[in-house]
């Protein structure tokens, strides 16, 4: 890498905007230059976040007084920050995603794994949310080889919460249906549960007369051969806990060979893989680096 790339970030005081600014500032490739926040204009960054104690000395700005730079990550749905000079604008905060979507509209959807070749000197980036991405990296690869019958799909999202909650529907619903290959009914369920790290997702589906695990776990090789950051867990289970702060997802299936219902099941991080982490993986495929660079942690040993 030659000389730093300058990053503007608008939104350094939401969960994502704290996560990418704690990657970004370990990337070698990159210098944060200024993070806005709504209401700690003027607060030094450490002081909020007193794990980037000796790691940097910037204070926050309100997101008008962001000077120009090459790189501009959204993170707070609060217009603002330089657009004059940007290379490169990653949204993180949801509001690109259906534009991202739609073919010709000058963004790209940060799902390195689905939209790698787009995502290569791409200069507007939208990252999916992370509901979205466990979804789509689990189903889609077995809808389009036809290991699974595109009716009687049923999602539920675990994850961690104060206290106990409970929901039919889902946010990210529109986003996940026009993600995946196809036109097919979707049925949600979320809960939110104590004492659970990260997301969890259940994803029962069913697959033809005749076809077996084998079949399942043969689209995933095929579909993630040489992928670094899917874990495949045939005979094991996926675990958001050993995931927290990493950019892996892992993907596991359990099928009863009587009746066809398979559950799929995906555990990662909502912000290390379903939000910053990939943010920061489109970020160095849209500037030609290795994408895994600045990406390197792989979990806390037990």
């Amino acid at each position: 890498m030659s000389d730093p790339v300058s990053v503007a970030l608008v939104g350094g005081d939401t969960p994502q905007g704290a996560e990418f600014l704690r990657l970004a500032l370990a990337h070698p490739g990159l210098n944060v230059t200024g993070v806005s926040a709504r209401a700690q204009a003027g607060q030094p960054i450490a002081e909020l976040y007193p794990t980037l104690r000796a790691v940097t000395r910037l204070s926050f700005r309100a997101a008008a007084g962001l000077e120009e730079a090459d790189v501009l990550v959204l993170a707070d749905t609060a217009e603002g920050g330089p657009q004059e000079g940007t290379r490169l604008t990653l949204d993180l905060t949801g509001r690109r995603v259906a534009e991202a979507l739609t073919p010709g509209s000058g963004w790209v959807y940060g799902l390195p794994e689905r939209t790698r070749g787009a995502l290569r000197g791409a200069t507007r980036v939208a990252v999916p949310g992370d509901l979205t991405t466990a979804a789509v990296l689990t189903l889609a690869p077995l809808l389009e080889q036809g290991v699974l019958l595109p009716r009687g799909l049923r999602l539920t999202e675990l994850r961690g919460a104060p206290a106990p909650a409970f929901a039919v529907g889902h946010a990210q619903a529109g986003e996940i249906a026009r993600a995946l290959p196809g036109r097919f009914g979707l049925e949600f369920t979320a809960a939110g549960l104590p004492g659970l790290a990260g997301l969890l997702l259940l994803a029962e589906a069913w697959v033809p007369d005749g076809y077996s695990d084998r079949d399942v776990w043969s689209a995933y090789r095929e579909a993630y051969a040489g992928e670094a950051f899917v874990r495949l867990l045939p005979g094991d289970a996926p675990d958001p806990a050993r995931l927290r702060g990493t950019p892996f997802i892992e993907l596991g299936t359990s099928l009863d060979l009587d009746s066809g219902r398979v559950l799929l099941t995906a555990a990662l991080d909502p912000r290390g893989r379903g939000g910053a982490g990939q943010a920061l993986q489109s970020l160095n495929l849209a500037l030609g680096w290795p994408e895994g660079t600045g990406l390197g942690f792989s979990g806390l040993l037990p």
